[in-house]
């Protein structure tokens, strides 16, 4: 008897004004709801209640929690099959588009010898002339052989009528209520329901609260409308963005999960602060650590694809070029740029320009520092309710950043041959540039506007370093919300899907010189409605909106019309650009800009594309329907060449369908496959396991990794950073960075009533699910906590089931277990506080967490995965653990010994060798120094001049950028 209202966008809840059941209501109500969601918009809005959606089948929540659509095992072949069109007959005609396969792709259904990776260009370009049926019927010898993927093994829930019977289940699992396959509940289990360790190897030990591992959080099924389990057409899904072509019922969202909160901090309280031991004060006073050659090798050259070489293409230029320095290339441009930026600013305080330079360089001698010497005690007292702390106002004046990539920028001049290239002029710096390129991100995310992770932090670092060294950038986003310095520039476009237009209005904020352009529409600012941080893709972690796949098409379309369409300093972006396609969300791009060209010859003709993959599981699976290439206006061969008989969601049990594969688009259709470190790059193109089912067309798209950073305002001798994350030591370097910690260890501690112990202080920060091997942590955690001195801090969000584990271990173990729930950016204090920090994730493409903790000097505990593999050296600064981690939806005993030999080892280190710790920390931040947007935006720039990009500096009349510090560092 509940009544809905017909309008797609509507969340009121129900209620006798606006919602009917009737037919009759629908239009009235409609014209009501137009007008109420019109342009004018009030500067501030309250989130309206919303509809609760009707719990998903089990088949939609079988997924691990933040694991989206993979598919299980395959045969062994070049790609899984296709249900594209048959076999073009022998000598008839065939179509240009798309890539093909390898020649061995061919082979007969039951071969399981190995495809060999193609390693020439050649191939490519063949495959380029391949119509889709070739490759449909190529794709077929993928459907009988292959092993499991280890990422599809991270849930084991069955599909309703999907169960493949003749496969064994797998071991320590139970059935889940909903009938998915759950893996039993461990020691942690047992502190939620209150029973011994032994109680959780019982069938019923809590199969809905610590081994609901692929149960919780799990991905809603693509198909399935919210408030309905029956099948949505394509048209359907596009009503569902609020278009006015066709509406219907949408996704509404659930109210999204809370945030777990922050926790109250202790009364005020007097700091005692230890001193160092002799050991580690003398290891403070070594020479000066410089990174692992294999750090500067990665961050050093032009990447190459993984398949093709095993290490970087050396540089023809540049400081590192001639091997006489150990830096990697950004703080090599830095270091021979330092005389000409002091030059720079004595000249212009000499001429009366208030002027200065600023270093973010903890390894340097010449670093500032608040800790000279083991600090004594000082009182500290938790900062008032309410207040925040501001650095005091300065004048303004002409600030040359003596890191980054600004100062690449006067290294490169100097490079050049110029004399003294920096011009001030006012309160503004300059430098002549030689090259530039015009690049596009398209993304589903970026910080600081958008973020759910890693990708949102990558196109805020990304763009804002390739910019700095004078190229022209622009990042195209979705506006999901009142963003308060993203202006209307009063530009419509019209949007072509399913045969109709539709409009969007185009918003703009130049910043950091980087162009912010916002898709502004229904489907992205009145679903999130304020909520950005969750409910970009769905209506909590885990779950995603139904008409994804209608939303995300429509935003890759409208951005194409931004880069053509919208003057942004007089002139669009035009073609002469690079577009760089990021995740399932934006990889449609590719595949549009080929059938665009492919019907006008002179459309896009001097665009070079990339795909650029953060997670290689989240693929963007969804239902194949008859039709779809009129809803996406294209045709209908692009639409088989991305047809896949798989899983809509990760698990061995679950039943293959008919789908299409958006990742695989932007593999199929760009210049070139990119991703976010070398290890996960090999991963991809080489291991089924981390590929995914996409491992051949990752090869095929000559897959090259290129690692991740952080930004170099990330630092302990930034003030301005210090300032925000209320760091109580003040600035500090490598040379003072065991004071620091002792001083911030012991602040924390008060802060939060835990008790000051001999061992280490280490914490976890990131997501509580499966892919960071929280889990198994927890588990490893309980086994070694009573017989190591050690003190841990979890910081985070994610399941509920592990949240609820979290707090009955802190409850139990409250002097040497602390959950500090959600934290700001005052994490950063707690993290260069503690000794090491944890990250045994399953799988890593890059990671992020380690990077910054080493820049404190803080040591990552990790498995050897991915980008954790690429950025920590077993015993020089940080630890592996000795295995690799499971990626199947269990407590593998293995995998949380494991981590407990790392645990105890670390703990070792810390009691019976201080020096050597001191040391390992103090390489940490050395390696840590190399770890910068500056080294990959020099990377990219390199593979983007390889790919043939255009460089537009012939016609530009300004042949300059200006020198700015980067404040957006928290």
């Amino acid at each position: 008897s509940i009544k809905f209202c017909p309008y797609s966008l509507c969340q009121q809840g129900t209620g006798p004004d606006c919602h009917t059941a009737s037919a009759a209501g629908a239009t009235a109500n409609n014209t009501k709801h137009q007008r109420q969601t019109q342009r004018t918009r009030k500067s501030k809005k309250q989130a309206s209640p919303k509809m609760s959606a009707p719990t998903a089948s089990a088949a939609s929540k079988a997924a691990e929690a933040g694991v989206e659509q993979v598919k299980p095992a395959q045969p062994k072949g070049p790609i899984p099959e296709s249900t594209g069109p048959q076999p073009a007959a022998a000598g008839g005609p065939k179509a240009e588009i798309g890539k093909d396969i390898p020649t061995k792709a061919t082979e007969t259904l039951s071969s399981t010898t190995k495809t060999e990776a193609p390693s020439a260009p050649a191939a490519k370009a063949a495959a380029a002339e391949a119509p889709p049926s070739d490759m449909a019927s190529a794709a077929a010898a993928k459907a009988t052989a292959k092993p499991a993927t280890a990422t599809a093994k991270i849930a084991t829930g069955d599909v309703a009528g999907g169960v493949e019977q003749e496969k064994k289940k797998p071991a320590q699992t139970v059935k889940g209520p909903d009938g998915e396959v759950v893996p039993k509940g461990g020691k942690a289990a047992a502190l939620v329901t209150g029973g011994s360790s032994g109680a959780a190897s019982k069938a019923k030990a809590a199969p809905t609260k610590a081994a609901a591992l692929a149960k919780t959080a799990a991905p809603t099924s693509a198909a399935a409308v919210t408030g309905d389990t029956k099948t949505a057409t394509a048209s359907e899904r596009l009503a569902a963005t609020g278009s006015v072509l066709a509406k219907g019922v949408g996704a509404l969202d659930d109210s999204a999960a809370p945030k777990a909160k922050s926790k109250a901090k202790a009364s005020p309280s007097v700091v005692t602060v230890v001193t160092p031991s002799a050991a580690a004060v003398s290891a403070q006073s070594a020479p000066a650590p410089v990174a692992p050659p294999t750090v500067v090798d990665i961050v050093t050259g032009v990447p190459q694809p993984v398949l093709e070489s095993n290490s970087n293409k050396p540089s023809t230029a540049g400081p590192a070029a001639t091997g006489a320095t150990p830096l990697g290339p950004a703080r090599a441009y830095a270091k021979t740029a330092t005389s000409t930026i002091t030059s720079a600013v004595s000249q212009a305080k000499s001429a009366g320009v208030p002027a200065s330079t600023v270093s973010s360089d903890a390894t340097a001698k010449t670093a500032t520092s608040a800790i000279l010497a083991p600090p004594k005690a000082v009182t500290a007292s938790a900062p008032k309710a309410g207040t925040t702390t501001t650095a005091p106002a300065v004048p303004k004046s002409v600030v040359i950043p003596g890191t980054g990539p600004a100062a690449v920028a006067v290294g490169r001049a100097l490079e050049a041959g110029l004399k003294d290239p920096i011009t001030i002029k006012g309160t503004k710096a300059t430098v002549p540039i030689s090259k530039r390129f015009q690049c596009v991100f398209v993304t589903s995310e970026v910080a600081p506007f958008s973020k759910t992770g890693g990708l949102g932090e990558a196109m805020d670092g990304l763009p804002v370093a390739l910019a700095a060294l004078g190229h022209r950038v622009m990042v195209v986003a979705p506006r999901y919300d009142q963003y308060k310095e993203a202006w209307d520039t009063s530009v419509t476009s019209q949007i072509k899907m399913a045969g109709k237009s539709e409009e969007v209005r185009f918003f703009h904020c130049f910043k950091s010189k980087v162009d912010y352009v916002f898709i502004d529409h229904p489907t992205f600012l009145e679903r999130v409605d304020g909520l950005t941080g969750a409910k970009l893709y769905g209506p909590e972690w885990g779950k995603d909106f139904a008409d994804n796949q209608a939303r995300f098409a429509f935003f890759c379309k409208a951005a194409l019309n931004v880069i053509q369409e919208l003057p942004l300093g007089g002139f669009p972006y035009g073609d002469k650009c690079v577009v760089v396609a990021n995740d399932w969300h934006s990889a449609l791009v590719p595949m549009f800009i080929h059938a665009d060209r492919k019907a006008n010859p002179a459309k896009w003709k001097e665009t070079k594309t990339t795909f650029l993959n953060h997670n290689s599981v989240f693929q963007g699976r969804f239902l194949w329907e008859e039709g779809l290439e009129k809803v996406f206006d294209i045709p209908k061969e692009y639409i088989d060449s991305i047809t896949f008989t798989m899983p809509l969601k990760v698990g061995k049990y679950n039943k293959k369908v008919t789908c299409v594969n958006t990742m695989a688009a932007g593999l199929r259709y760009c210049d070139r496959a990119l991703t976010v470190s070398p290890s996960y790059a090999k991963e991809c193109c080489s291991d089924p396991e981390k590929g995914v089912e996409l491992e051949e067309l990752f090869a095929l798209a000559r897959v090259t990794g290129v690692l991740n950073g952080v930004k170099e305002g990330v630092s302990p001798v930034d003030k301005n950073f210090v300032a925000k994350t209320k760091m109580s030591c003040g600035t500090f370097t490598s040379e003072t960075c065991v004071a620091a910690k002792e001083q911030l260890k012991a602040t924390y501690r008060a802060e939060n009533s835990l008790p000051t112990i001999d061992g280490p202080l280490v914490c976890f920060i990131g997501r509580l699910d499966a892919q960071k091997g929280y889990d198994l942590l927890l588990e490893a955690i309980l086994e070694v906590i009573d017989e190591v001195e050690m003190q841990f801090i979890i910081v985070g969000a994610g399941r509920a089931d592990l949240v609820e584990q979290t707090k009955a271990v802190e409850k139990k173990h409250p002097t040497k277990f602390y959950y500090a729930g959600w934290m700001g950016p005052e994490r950063y204090a707690l993290l260069a506080g503690c000794d090491y920090t944890l990250l045994p994730s399953r799988w890593e493409p890059c990671g992020l967490v380690q990077m910054e903790a080493m820049r404190f000097g803080t040591l990552p505990i990790v498995a050897p995965s991915g980008g954790l593999r690429d950025t920590v050296e077993d015993g020089v600064n940080g630890l592996w653990t000795d295995a690799e981690m499971t990626v199947e939806a269990e407590l593998d005993e293995e995998s949380i010994s494991s981590i407990g030999r790392a645990l105890k080892r670390a703990a070792e280190i810390h009691k019976t060798e201080p020096a050597k710790e001191g040391m390992m920390k103090r390489a940490a931040m050395a390696a840590a120094a190399e770890f910068t947007w500056s080294n990959a935006a020099l990377q990219y720039e390199a593979i983007f001049e390889e790919l043939g990009v255009t460089d537009i500096i012939p016609y530009c009349s300004e042949k300059s950028v200006t020198l700015e510090v980067d404040n957006q560092v928290c």
